[in-house]
């Protein structure tokens, strides 16, 4: 009977080593999945901060593009004062000349 007794006991440490075991197995795989996890996030955290900081450029390239283009406009506008200001100015010497000619005749 000891040897039986033995063996059941041998049997009950070697069940309980294998429990522990798979117990210990799990518990590795959830440290893996949390590790795993927390990469996940962190990766989803860099590419959210690249997004946001393209954003950020584009908006940047938008904006400067806006102020080349008004200022491109803002020229154009200054040129054609100026041009309309000449042509005013020459129609208004022309429009002389022919009032004092015609209080000459």
């Amino acid at each position: 009977m000891l040897a039986a007794e033995a063996s059941v006991k041998r049997r009950g440490k070697d069940g309980e080593c294998l429990r522990s075991e798979k117990k210990r197995r799990q518990e590795d795989e959830i440290d893996v999945d949390l590790d795993l996890s927390s990469d996940i996030k962190g990766i989803i955290s860099a590419l959210n901060q690249i997004r946001d900081k393209a954003q950020k450029d584009e908006q940047k390239k938008n904006e400067e593009t806006i102020r080349s283009v008004a200022s491109e406009i803002k020229s154009m506008i200054d040129d054609a004062k100026s041009k309309f200001e000449k042509e005013r100015q020459s129609f208004h010497k022309a429009l002389s000349r022919v009032l004092k000619s015609m209080k000459v005749l």
